[in-house]
């Protein structure tokens, strides 16, 4: 089975012509399945947990890294940790961009549960999930994201809901601070007797600028499909409760975001 997704991956990784040569690292049910490294790009295993470091030199320019990670066995649960160790840029102006693909497949009588996190720390970011569900197949989602400065982040999920007796439910919330943009871009489609919710709550700051889309695509008249979307500044009669105990207005917003993000 190893073999067979190695060999997939590296026929996709190669299809990417657009993407410059550079290192990857391939998971595939919970083990190392493939490495590469290049003379610029260093993989290493961690020792303490599972997971990998990956460190890039500094003036190292037209290269990527690819880590995809492969679940396609049940019953597998795993916290993963990647860090990334990027050296100074000659001029300054390098950005850390993230563009992670999510696909998962769900048969019959399945469940998967998925939490993406991403506070501050990435200039750009396109997150893109796809599911496709069975009968009496579930889905749970769970985004908490964080933009500031001038960050731009764009989360699309893609669910489809096939099989009677098949339920997803999506959920993000979000804060998004300073001059930073946030796009959350939900599609649920019900194609037999289903139950689909999506879901976005995000608190906009500053001059920052959040755009919600869920969709709903029901095919078929047993499809019971709900998409729910709120965009707003934090109410204040929260700070003004905070802050009579004591916490300045920064401090009071910082616990209330805290709060909102768990």
């Amino acid at each position: 089975m190893i073999d067979a997704i190695q060999k997939r991956l590296l026929a996709e990784i190669a299809d990417l012509h657009t993407v410059p040569t550079g290192a990857y690292n391939i998971r595939a049910n919970s083990k190392m399945a493939a490495r590469n490294t290049t003379a610029n790009i260093d993989i290493i295993s961690k020792s303490d947990v599972s997971g990998i470091d990956i460190r890039i030199k500094p003036g190292t320019k037209k290269e990527s890294v690819h880590i995809p990670v492969v679940l396609s066995n049940s019953g597998i649960k795993e916290t993963v940790y990647n860090d990334f160790y990027i050296g100074e840029e000659g001029d300054g102006r390098a950005k850390r961009i993230l563009n992670p693909v999510t696909e998962a497949y769900l048969e019959e009588g399945s469940s998967m549960e998925m939490e993406m996190v991403q506070i501050k720390g990435v200039d750009s970011t396109v997150r893109t999930t796809k599911a496709e569900l069975a009968a009496n197949a579930s889905l749970i989602v769970r985004e908490r994201l964080m933009t500031h400065g001038s960050q731009t982040a764009k989360s699309i999920y893609e669910t489809y809901l096939n099989g009677d007796g098949a339920s997803a439910d999506v959920v993000s919330r979000s804060v998004a601070r300073e001059e930073s943009f946030q796009e959350f871009s939900s599609r649920i489609t019900g194609n037999a007797a289903c139950k689909g919710h999506t879901e976005c709550d995000a608190i906009i700051m500053d001059k920052a600028r959040v755009l919600a889309i869920p969709q709903l695509d029901a095919n078929n008249v047993d499809a019971a499909l709900v998409h729910e979307a709120a965009i707003g500044k934090i109410a204040g009669e929260q700070l003004i409760k905070l802050m009579t105990l004591g916490l300045t207005r920064e401090e009071a917003e910082e616990q209330i975001i805290n709060g909102f993000l768990k």
